[in-house]
């Protein structure tokens, strides 16, 4: 599974659980796994955690950056593209900030309409500014592109 794809499937579980709190992320996951097929890699399901776990700072530091727009008030495809990616600027210190924006207006272009491209890549730039990250390693966007190094789950570890 390339990155790409598990950016995928952590917007789809991101995007599920912004309907549902009652049940917990593992719950999520597993459900997804069962009645979908769906498959989840290593990264997908640290992406999908880190970005629930954290939720309320994430989404304090989206509303300060979204130049007026309440975050209740950004349609739900644009608002889950806008957690993930803050998600990775702020966690995921070894991935370079230009990757993180450009995989979001790819995932905002799959999932969303075109018109919310533009708005994303307003609100992470303010928001990935002076935002440094020293273990990121510059390497080639093909790169995200290569087989991503970590297996997919089985359905019974994803409450691990």
């Amino acid at each position: 599974m390339t990155r790409r794809e598990s950016r995928e499937v952590a917007i789809t579980l991101l995007f599920e659980r912004s309907f549902d709190y009652e049940r917990t992320p593992e719950q999520i996951m597993a459900d997804a796994m069962e009645e979908r097929g769906l498959r989840i890699s290593e990264f997908a399901r640290q992406l999908f955690l880190v970005a629930d776990e954290n939720l309320g700072d994430i989404n304090e530091k989206i509303a300060r950056f979204a130049d007026n727009w309440r975050i209740d008030r950004i349609d739900r495809v644009s608002i889950t593209v806008l957690r993930l990616a803050a998600c990775e600027i702020d966690y995921f210190p070894e991935i370079p900030i230009e990757i993180t924006v450009n995989e979001a207006l790819e995932l905002a272009r799959h999932f969303g309409e075109e018109d919310s491209v533009g708005f994303i890549h307003g609100v992470l730039g303010r928001y990935a500014k002076g935002v440094e990250k020293p273990l990121a390693r510059k390497k080639p966007l093909s790169a995200e592109c290569e087989e991503d190094s970590e297996r997919e789950l089985l359905p019974e570890e994803v409450s691990e």
